[in-house]
C-alpha cells in the first residue's frame, strides 16, 4: 500500500552569504585579489568604486592649479622630449631589433600549474576535473597530499556545496598520482615510495624492496636490518640490494619541480604588525581591500525593463536580479571577511601581547583555537578558516597565523607551558651537545626534567620527528 505521511524534521542549512563568507574567509591576500578580479570578470553589475580616489585626485590637482596657470603651456620645454629621446622600436640598420637590455621578462610554469597540464590531457569527465583541481590545490611544495580524504569531502560540501563521495576522490587521485614525478599525490613517505617502485622494472630485488617499505617501513626507518632480514627471509646481499633500490627513490618529488630561491613566489602577508610608541598595533592588508558596488546603469535597467511585458525582458530582468543580488551578497561577504579577520587578529595579539612586544618564543603562551574562538565568540571552524593560509608580517619577521597557535603542558609547578617553549627547549639541547656522543631520547627527557619539564619518552620523540632532527645514532 501507497501512502502519505507529514514528517517534521529539523535540517541545518547555510544560507549563500554564510557559504560565500566561508569561501572568502579561507583564502589568503594573494587569492583573494584574483577571486576578486574573477567576479568583477563574471558579473557585469559589479565594478570598482573610485568615487574616494576621484575626489583625492581632484584635491591634488586642486592644491597645484595655481602654480600651473603661471606657467605658459607651451613653455615648458621638458613636455616634448628630444628626437633623442624617443625610443624607436624600429629595426636598426643592422637588421637588429633595439632591445633594453636591463628588462627582462622571465616566463616560468609553477609546480602546480605542470601538474594541472597533466590532469587537463587526462581523458576525464568534468566531476573529476574538478576534483582533481581540488586535490593538486591541497598538494605541498614536497610533493604529498596535505589534507585527508575526509578532509576534502568536507570542503566540497561547505566550499562548493558539493556532495563528493571517499570513492570517487580516491579514484582521481590514483590518476594524479600517475603523474610526473613519479612519487606526487602520495599522502606519507611510505606511500610515495611504493609509487616509485611500482614504477620500476620487475625484478627480484624491487619485489624485495616493494616488501620492506610495504611490510617492514618502520624497521627500516630505524635502520634495523637484522629484523626486516628476519622477518622477511632473505640475505644480506639481498637485503642491501633491495636497500640500495629504496635509497635511490626521491623522497620529496615535488621539489624536483619546485623553482629555485630567485623566482619563488613572494609572500604578500594578510596582516601587518609593528610596534608604535611601545605598543602593538596591527591592521588588516589593505591590497586586497578593494570598494566594490553595484552598477547604478543595470539598477536603472532592472527598473525600466521590469515594467515591461515582453518576454525577453522577463528575462532580462530575471538575469539582472540574480546578478545583482550576488554582486551584493560578495560585497557584504567582502565586509564581513575584513571585519572577521580584524576581530580574530586583534583577539591573538591581546592574547599573546607579551611575545608580539619582543618576538621572543619563550613568552609564547599556549593558544588554541578554543580559545580565540571563546574570546571573539565565534565558532572553532570559522576560526580554522581564517587561520588556515594566512601570514602576518611583524617587526621581528613574517610568520603564518598557525605559529601564534600551541598546545600546552603543566610542567612541575602547575603552570601551563607551550609546547613551543620545550620544542625550543629540545633545539637548544641538541645545539650545544657532544656530537661524537649526542643525546639519547632517554637523555632528553633528564634534561628537560631538570628543566621543569616532567614529559614522556614517546613525547620528547614526537617532538624531535615534528623538528626533523633525526635520532641519536644519526647525529653523530
Amino acid at each position: 500500500m501507497i501512502s502519505t505521511k507529514i514528517l517534521q524534521k529539523l535540517q541545518q542549512k547555510l544560507s549563500p552569504q554564510q557559504i560565500q563568507l566561508m569561501k572568502l574567509l579561507q583564502l589568503p591576500t594573494i587569492a583573494l585579489e584574483q577571486r576578486i578580479k574573477n567576479e568583477l570578470e563574471q558579473n557585469p553589475t559589479l565594478e570598482e568604486d573610485f568615487s574616494e580616489r576621484e575626489e583625492e585626485s581632484l584635491d591634488e590637482i586642486g592644491e597645484s592649479g595655481e602654480e600651473n596657470q603661471e606657467n605658459d603651456v607651451f613653455g615648458d620645454e621638458d613636455m616634448f622630449p628630444n628626437d633623442d629621446e624617443i625610443v624607436s622600436y624600429k629595426n636598426n640598420n643592422d637588421g637588429s631589433e633595439r632591445i633594453d637590455k636591463n628588462q627582462l621578462f622571465v616566463s616560468q610554469t609553477t609546480f602546480h600549474e605542470d601538474l594541472i597540464s597533466q590532469l587537463q590531457l587526462k581523458p576525464i569527465t568534468e566531476k573529476q576535473m574538478v576534483i582533481g583541481l581540488e586535490i593538486i590545490g591541497n598538494i605541498d611544495e614536497s610533493g604529498y597530499l596535505g589534507r585527508s580524504i575526509e578532509s576534502i569531502v568536507d570542503d566540497f560540501l561547505f566550499r562548493h556545496n558539493l556532495e563528493i563521495s571517499k570513492e570517487e576522490i580516491e579514484e582521481v587521485l590514483s590518476i594524479v598520482q600517475t603523474f610526473d614525478p613519479i612519487g606526487i599525490g602520495a599522502r606519507d613517505l611510505q606511500e610515495c615510495l611504493l609509487i616509485q617502485l611500482n614504477k620500476k622494472e620487475k625484478t627480484k630485488t624491487i619485489a624485495l624492496a616493494k616488501k620492506v617499505v610495504k611490510r617492514c617501513f618502520e624497521f627500516f626507518k630505524k635502520k634495523q636490518y637484522n629484523f626486516i632480514a628476519q622477518r622477511l627471509n632473505c640475505s644480506e646481499e639481498e637485503l642491501q640490494g633491495a636497500i640500495d633500490e629504496i635509497v635511490k627513490l626521491n623522497p620529496k618529488p615535488g621539489n624536483s619541480l619546485s623553482t629555485d630561491v630567485d623566482s619563488s613566489i613572494a609572500i604578500i602577508p594578510d596582516f601587518l604588525v609593528w610596534m608604535q610608541n611601545q605598543k602593538v598595533d596591527f591592521s588588516v592588508n589593505s591590497i586586497g581591500n578593494h570598494k566594490l558596488r553595484t552598477s547604478s546603469y543595470y539598477e536603472n535597467l532592472l527598473k525600466s525593463v521590469s515594467q515591461s511585458n515582453s518576454p525577453s525582458d522577463k528575462e532580462t530582468a530575471a538575469f539582472l536580479k540574480e546578478k545583482l543580488e550576488s554582486a551584493n551578497t560578495f560585497i557584504d561577504a567582502l565586509n564581513r571577511r575584513n571585519d572577521t579577520l580584524y576581530v580574530i587578529m586583534k583577539a591573538i595579539i591581546k592574547y599573546q601581547y607579551e611575545y608580539f612586544l619582543e618576538g621572543d618564543i619563550q613568552k609564547l603562551k599556549p593558544m588554541r583555537l578554543l580559545d580565540i574562538a571563546e574570546k571573539v565568540d565565534m565558532d572553532i571552524s570559522t576560526i580554522s578558516r581564517v587561520v588556515s593560509n594566512k601570514y602576518a608580517q611583524t617587526h621581528f619577521g613574517i610568520f603564518k597565523l598557525k605559529d601564534f597557535f600551541s598546545n600546552f603542558m603543566i610542567n612541575e609547578k602547575g603552570e601551563q607551558v607551550s609546547t613551543d617553549k620545550i620544542k625550543d627547549e629540545i633545539i637548544n639541547i641538541i645545539k650545544y651537545e657532544d656530537k661524537s656522543n649526542p643525546y639519547t631520547d632517554d637523555r632528553l627527557v633528564e634534561l628537560l626534567k631538570d628543566k621543569g619539564y616532567s614529559i614522556a619518552r614517546r613525547t620528547v620523540s614526537k617532538y624531535r620527528e615534528a623538528l626533523n632532527i633525526p635520532v641519536a645514532r644519526l647525529r653523530k
